[in-house]
């Protein structure tokens, strides 16, 4: 006796899918394309940032969303680091940052951080991170921890719940 099996396959097309409903509820009041932020101090440049959108409603913070670069500067107008992410928020009453999503930042003088969320705090120029952290010195070293604090060219850093391999021999 043979058995045949027949196995079907069925899938939704497309056009079998329910679409939303546009309302006006899911528009933004605000969506630029490939805006550029920049927040100063003092006629200084301190962050440029930009991204494929920028959506904003009332009072509301700022949404960078797809590919953000956020350049950072120093008090003397320097280019310091540079941000890649995902998303970020920018707090439009404090203009603190918050990258979310593939966060990477690279300084200038090779150090580089990685992590899923980061915020870059306006007032005190500080990198903070309470994620998982990967980050990698100019010596090749690489440190993996849960929390992390840096000044803006990651120069002066801090790794909490630290894990370490290291390239140099002792």
């Amino acid at each position: 006796m043979r058995w045949i099996f027949i196995i079907f396959f069925v899938g939704c097309s497309e056009s079998q899918l329910p679409k939303e409903k546009k309302t006006v509820n899911t528009f933004h009041e605000h969506e630029i394309l490939n805006p550029q932020i920049i927040i100063s101090r003092e006629d200084a440049k301190i962050v440029s940032a930009r991204s494929n959108l920028l959506l904003k409603n009332g009072d509301r913070n700022a949404t960078l969303i797809g590919n953000v670069i956020a350049d950072f500067f120093n008090d003397q107008g320097n280019h310091t680091s540079t941000l890649y992410s995902d998303s970020a928020k920018i707090d439009q009453h404090t203009n603190n940052l918050v990258a979310m999503g593939h966060v990477h930042v690279k300084s200038d003088s090779g150090f580089s951080l990685y992590a899923n969320t980061i915020l870059w705090d306006n007032q005190y120029k500080l990198i903070e991170s309470k994620d998982s952290v990967m980050f990698t010195t100019i010596e090749e070293d690489t440190m993996y921890g849960i929390g992390f604090e840096s000044d803006m060219d990651l120069s002066q850093w801090k790794i909490f719940k630290p894990i370490g391999v290291s390239q140099r021999e002792f």
